[in-house]
């Protein structure tokens, strides 16, 4: 009988704290197709990205070179890039790095001016980076 008592208590101190963390859980529907703002710290880096669907669009806003990827949902806030072609000329060793690997991002929160994502290279937790993509331009 002790035991059922206790199972209650915890079961009814823990239940606030579950429902408040199943509320916050992000939704990402917002952020699948649109027009997106990127500015790495290379000053020679404006980017706009382009997502439509199942592709996204990378233009350099300095040299409009643009880059195509094939957009991959693994999941709600989970999504995975593989390169399809560049406008701007390519070495062979930089088609081959591109042609055999995929970007995965994470989004991990979402503002009202902006979204953060975790992504790296083949995996999220191999050589990831946190960064920011602006839903306007700054």
């Amino acid at each position: 009988m002790r035991k059922r008592v206790v199972d209650f208590l915890i079961a009814l101190f823990l239940s606030p704290i579950i429902l408040s963390a199943q509320s916050k859980a992000l939704d990402c529907g917002s952020i699948r197709e649109g027009t997106f703002y990127f500015y790495p710290l290379n000053p020679q880096g404006k980017f706009k990205v382009i997502r439509d669907g199942f592709i996204q669009k990378e233009i350099n806003s300095k040299t409009s070179d643009t880059s195509f990827w094939k957009i991959d949902w693994t999941n709600d806030c989970v999504l995975r890039l593989k390169f399809i072609r560049s406008s701007q000329q390519m070495s062979n060793a930089q088609k081959l790095f591109f042609g055999s690997h995929i970007t995965v991002i994470k989004v991990i929160g979402i503002r009202k001016e902006y979204y953060l994502f975790s992504g790296g290279l083949d995996s999220i937790s191999r050589n990831s980076a946190v960064d920011t993509l602006w839903l306007k331009p700054r």
